[in-house]
């Protein structure tokens, strides 16, 4: 009897509340319009919404209810922030209904209630509130709240998907793609990532294009999921970003390019994306689609273990354990592999664990303490990031540029310029250990014999008949221009040899139009049978051609011929082979590369 009479009171109210109301929004709109026609201090943003929201402005309730539960410009209180909740979700505010369906469905401030938890969101689904709809979806596939009704909540995902935003749809297609409050469905998840993705939301084209490389809910299709990583991609997404570069790293839906790779991890790198600055580091450290760089391969792998990549704290393990990139230092070693061996036991882990126990024996009791202030915060890893630890290389040598040469004995005679070794403290070989020795140079012809620091199987043949060589024959020239960023695997150019004579009429040179860039230096000058008929030696500089004769020179490039390599070779006994006899051919250009890159090196110029 109470509740009716309650009823007949408030049927009695309504009107009164009804005009007083009318005369509130007026008011409250006028404040509204106030606070956004200037800039307001916090202080006076947070008056202006009380005296809205005192107004009934819901809106403004909500949103001085959200000032007072983050504590932004007024004490946090939870109290007073589930009032203006309140307030405004009587109102009819969705924000706030969807607000108190939350709180009330995590407990959080307010008891634990399912059944108050679905009334709120129903109150917000039924206004087109698509996280409501959704939300509510979730109670009915659970049955909390409410009898358990599948086709239910898979009509109200339905209908807040139907309204087009896109980042609801990703939500859609990840409730289906997991089983998580939606059946487990393929297809139906890669439908919704398709609606989302047309869009333009990067995160579905991320996860669209993962879903054809995959085969998941579409047919796979490695080129169609490249063409989704490169949309998400153009946009900075970081994700899609490394997947796109992990494509070209691995040739999966576009050919294998570790340049176009490489750039595209950098640019997922730099947004701390950890799986990125390993692969840079791995890529530094192998040589592979860059110059091989020991301390640039550090620098990265010490990125990515701030981030948290296991594999990088392994790795930085190994180089200071080795001294690769970085002086020499078993505590630092040992505090690497310890950090790496933090988790689950994987084969990493295990790993990490067995040499941490190895070094662990060989500590003295000073490099243990260092251990321990190096491991005070793993967490940050402030002391074991400290750059003292890189003084010591400013004192070694640091790789300055590359060249090329070609080997032309058993024993590991190898040609290159003599510009290229000049100068240099040390000569290295990518991907071979030790250094190489100049045995002797001519700075007139420009050329050098080295002795690499292992034996070969395979080497050059030089061309039987240098003096018969004719002008307009076609020349191919295999070499590691532009510091081997080009290509790894090396570089194959082919021209024609377009005098017989050099600069200045220089008859111990040829001139080829084969494009010629820096690093291209020492590369061998082959004939159609793949027998070497000159060594590359210097390209025209376009700007000084341009000053001499206001023109520039396309594709001049000059090598040192034949005739003067093997001259150059007898006087040094080196032992060599010629092409020529009965089992010569010309071969295409792909199957001399083959050859070539069997007995052609990059040559790296430390100082």
């Amino acid at each position: 009897m109470i509740f009716s009479n309650i009823a007949v009171l408030i049927i009695f109210l309504l009107p009164l509340v009804g005009c007083d109301k009318n005369d509130s929004e007026a008011n409250s709109q006028e404040v509204t319009a106030s606070m956004e026609s200037k800039e307001l201090t916090p202080a006076e943003s947070i008056a202006m919404l009380q005296k809205a929201a005192g107004l009934g402005d819901a809106k403004a309730q909500f949103n001085l209810g959200l000032k007072y539960y983050k504590g932004e410009g007024v004490p946090k209180d939870s109290a007073i922030a589930l009032e203006w909740f309140q307030k405004a979700a009587v109102l009819g505010f969705p924000d706030a209904q969807t607000q108190l369906g939350d709180l009330y469905g995590s407990g959080y401030y307010l008891p634990r209630d399912a059944v108050k938890s679905v009334e709120w969101y129903q109150k917000a689904a039924t206004q087109g509130n698509v996280y409501a709809q959704i939300k509510l979806g979730m109670a009915y596939y659970k049955g909390e709240g409410v009898l358990k009704d599948t086709v239910k909540a898979e009509e109200l995902y339905e209908k807040a998907g139907a309204q087009g935003d896109a980042k609801t749809q990703f939500w859609i297609s990840t409730l289906y793609s997991y089983g998580f409050n939606a059946p487990e469905d393929a297809v139906k998840s890669a439908e919704w990532l398709q609606k989302a993705a047309v869009q333009g939301d990067a995160g579905s084209q991320t996860n669209l294009g993962l879903a054809y490389n995959n085969g998941k809910g579409v047919p796979k299709d490695a080129t169609k999921g490249v063409e989704w990583y490169r949309k998400a991609a153009a946009q900075g997404y970081a994700d899609a970003q490394f997947r796109l570069a992990w494509s070209y790293y691995k040739g999966k839906g576009v050919p294998e390019d570790a340049l176009i790779a490489k750039e595209w991890f950098q640019k997922a790198a730099m947004q701390e994306d950890a799986d990125s600055q390993f692969r840079l580091g791995e890529m530094y450290c192998n040589g592979h689609g860059v110059p091989k760089n020991a301390a640039k391969a550090v620098e990265w792998w010490k990125k990515a273990a701030v981030h948290g990549n296991q594999d990088a704290k392994f790795n930085l393990g190994e180089m200071y354990l080795k001294g690769e990139g970085v002086s020499k230092d078993i505590v630092r070693a040992y505090t690497w592999f310890k950090n790496a061996a933090i988790g689950d036991d994987t084969d990493l882990n295990m790993n990490a664990r067995l040499r941490a126990d190895w070094l662990e024996k060989q500590l003295t009791d000073a490099e243990f303490t260092e251990y321990q202030r190096l491991a005070s915060d793993f967490v940050h890893m402030t002391a074991l990031l400290e750059s003292d630890d890189t003084e010591p290389l400013k004192n070694k040598p640091q790789k300055q540029a590359t060249g090329t040469a070609f080997i032309i004995s058993s024993e590991g005679h190898a040609l290159t310029n003599h510009h290229v070794i000049n100068g240099c403290a040390e000569l290295k070989v990518a991907g071979r250990d030790g250094v190489a020795k100049v045995i002797t140079s001519d700075s007139v012809n420009d050329l050098a014999l080295l002795l690499l620091p292992d034996k070969s199987i395979d080497i050059a043949k030089l061309n039987p008949e240098p003096g018969k060589v004719r002008q307009g024959e076609d020349v191919i020239v295999f070499g590691y221009p532009l510091n081997s960023v080009l290509s790894s695997g090396g570089n194959l150019t082919p021209g024609i040899l377009s005098a017989l004579t050099g600069l200045g009429n220089n008859t111990n040179q040829i001139q080829i139009t084969a494009p010629i860039q820096p690093g291209s230096s020492g590369s061998p000058v082959m004939d159609k049978k793949g027998d070497v008929m000159g060594v590359v030696s210097m390209m025209l500089d376009d700007g000084k051609m341009a000053k001499a004769t206001g023109q520039v020179g396309q594709n001049v490039n000059f090598a040192v011929n034949g005739q003067t390599v093997r001259a150059f070779l007898d006087t040094n006994n080196v032992p060599y082979k010629t092409g020529g006899g009965v089992f010569s051919y010309e071969k295409e250009n792909a199957d001399i590369a083959d050859e070539a890159r069997k007995w052609t090196v990059l040559v790296e110029c430390w100082k």
